[in-house]
């Protein structure tokens, strides 16, 4: 069988921590390496698996790595509320994404799944797509082997902190979730472990397309098949 090894950026994150569990505790993953601001609490069972790089800019070299990782996951992201600002929250899903992206690329990695959201458009009205569409643009330009963008419609889970629009979509979505077919399903609440589940799992696929966006109704479906 052949293992995968992985570097995570965004692993203290709702999606993040996620997939860090899964990958830990799946036989395929030979080693995952986590770049995060602090140093992260972790109890699972195999930990010899992980390596922890902790740099307040997310910095990583070469010879930090015994193992080059050949996927590279990035989960990070804000938003308004949380950066302070539409230029602070641009600074970070745009340029910090981007800047991730580009330092995994000179390590090595030749896969990136990076999470963004149903809508990234960068002529969308709202910032916060536009943001996401304006970081799907530029990190394609990078001309990774495969990139794979994650774009799940609402997530539900446990987060550090409340987002009251957040819980508002979740809670009308679910009202109106019998009329949401199609398409529309991509709009329907998706746990933050499902996200995870599937992102997962494109680690471990032997081929993907060059440019890839996986909505949460192909989420579901991957998971429902696993």
């Amino acid at each position: 069988m052949k293992k995968t090894s992985v570097i995570i950026a965004g692993s203290s994150g709702l999606v993040g921590s996620e997939v860090l569990k899964l990958l830990l505790n799946d036989d395929r993953t030979e080693h995952v390496y986590s770049v995060s601001r602090r140093l992260l609490e972790c109890d699972q069972t195999d930990q010899t698996k992980l390596t922890q790089i902790i740099s307040p800019d997310l910095h990583i070299q070469k010879e930090q790595f015994d193992i080059t990782p050949s996927i590279g996951v990035i989960a990070l992201g804000s938003t308004v509320k949380q950066a302070g600002s539409k230029e602070k929250l641009r600074d970070i899903d745009v340029h910090l994404v981007v800047e991730t992206a580009q330092k995994m690329q000179s390590i090595g990695v030749s896969r990136v799944l990076i999470l963004s959201c149903l809508g990234a458009d960068e002529q969308s009205r709202s910032h916060y797509l536009r943001c996401k569409g304006e970081m799907e643009r530029k990190v394609m330009l990078l001309g990774f082997h495969e990139t794979i963008f994650i774009q799940p419609g609402p997530l539900a889970g446990e987060r550090s902190e409340t987002r009251i629009d957040e819980k508002l979509l979740q809670f009308l979505s679910k009202l109106v979730k019998p009329l949401m077919r199609g398409k529309l399903s991509n709009y329907v609440p998706i746990q933050a472990s499902s996200v995870a589940s599937a992102l997962a799992e494109l680690i471990h696929l032997d081929s993907l397309k060059s440019v890839e966006r996986i909505s949460s109704s192909y989420m579901m479906k991957m998971i429902n098949r696993s």
